[in-house]
């Protein structure tokens, strides 16, 4: 039976290697610091027998509430767990306080896009743009 949980820092090279396999690119140790040491984000794995075969986060700022990253191994595709993990992660929020979710889905995710419909997710309109910025050492907000 499958178990969604909080993942744990030994997961971490297992979950940023189905990230990158699911084509969501590399993931520094910063970032994901970031995802699992701050209070906002929580990673959340789905395991069977061990072993994690999904992941979603669940973000939340105490005003905008994000879900990404939501990936199932292949050979557990097709069997509802997507959905799974994205109630648990709207569970979460809710019981954190927000009142609207965003999704973060590329625009060429058919599957993402299909599962965004199926759990009642509808296009806002707006379009997202996206800047990268050279790294520099992180400083805290003035």
């Amino acid at each position: 039976m499958t178990h969604i949980r909080p993942a744990r820092e030994e997961e971490r090279d297992q979950i940023l290697e189905l990230w990158d396999d699911a084509g969501l690119g590399l993931t520094t140790a910063p970032e994901w610091n970031a995802i699992t040491a701050g209070p906002g984000a929580r990673v959340f794995v789905a395991e069977l027998d061990g072993e994690v075969i999904g992941t979603a986060i669940a973000a939340f700022d105490g005003w905008r509430a994000y879900i990404y990253h939501v990936v199932v191994t292949p050979e557990h595709r097709g069997q509802g767990l997507a959905q799974e993990l994205m109630a648990h992660a709207e569970g979460i929020l809710r019981r954190r306080g927000a009142s609207r979710v965003y999704l973060m889905v590329n625009e060429s995710n058919t599957a993402g896009l299909a599962l965004s419909a199926a759990m009642g997710y509808e296009p806002e309109g707006d379009v997202a743009f996206v800047k990268e910025l050279a790294a520099t050492p992180a400083l805290a907000l003035a």
